[in-house]
């Protein structure tokens, strides 16, 4: 587990018949020498707030994929054992939204992670969670619990990326008027 600089997304856990159960940030703390994980969700976001010595917290998910696989191991499985309870032979199938753009390997090791967390069956869609939710009781009725994986602040997502394009021109050298440039040129369509 290493410190990720992205932001977390909101990571809400809905089940059928009973609507939204759960809404947590994909924050994930552990012990830094043990990688032992200490806390998930929103208790993470306090311990990162107070920022103790010996305890590091990460995001294991960035924009909706795992970057994290054993981080986001501890999180879905906490998540779920908050939603099922004690339940341990109850394996649930479960429906994971996405944002769009998940490539298939992304897509199996968002499944392998939720698998490993103690669901019976994955499904990961790119369809907004409004309109499954919507639908998750007819065409989708086998998938008792949808896992919602969402930035309420899109925003977010795009100062990250720029970050970390700056980031990247300053080790590459590349100067802030041309990175301009470069800008200017994607921004109207010509060829870099």
């Amino acid at each position: 587990m290493e410190k990720a600089t992205y932001e977390p997304a909101d990571i809400m856990v809905c089940m059928r018949d009973q609507g939204l159960v759960l809404k947590e940030k994909s924050l994930v703390a552990y012990h830094k020498e043990t990688k032992r994980i200490m806390a998930v969700g929103n208790e993470a976001e306090k311990i990162r707030e107070q920022d103790p010595e010996g305890i590091g917290v990460i995001s294991p998910l960035k924009n909706g994929r795992v970057a994290d696989y054993s981080a986001a191991v501890g999180l879905f499985s906490a998540l779920l054992l908050k939603v099922r309870g004690k339940k341990r032979f109850f394996k649930p199938a479960v429906a994971v939204c996405v944002p769009k753009g998940i490539t298939q390997v992304e897509e199996r090791a968002l499944k392998e992670a939720v698998i490993q967390s103690g669901a019976r069956e994955v499904m990961v869609t790119e369809l907004a969670a409004k309109q499954f939710i919507e639908e998750f009781s007819e065409q989708s009725a086998k998938y008792k619990i949808v896992i919602v994986i969402t930035k309420e602040e899109p925003e977010n997502y795009v100062k990250e990326e720029i970050g970390r394009i700056l980031e990247y021109a300053g080790q590459e050298g590349i100067s802030r008027e041309r990175l301009q440039a470069l800008w200017e040129e994607c921004r109207d369509g010509r060829p870099v």
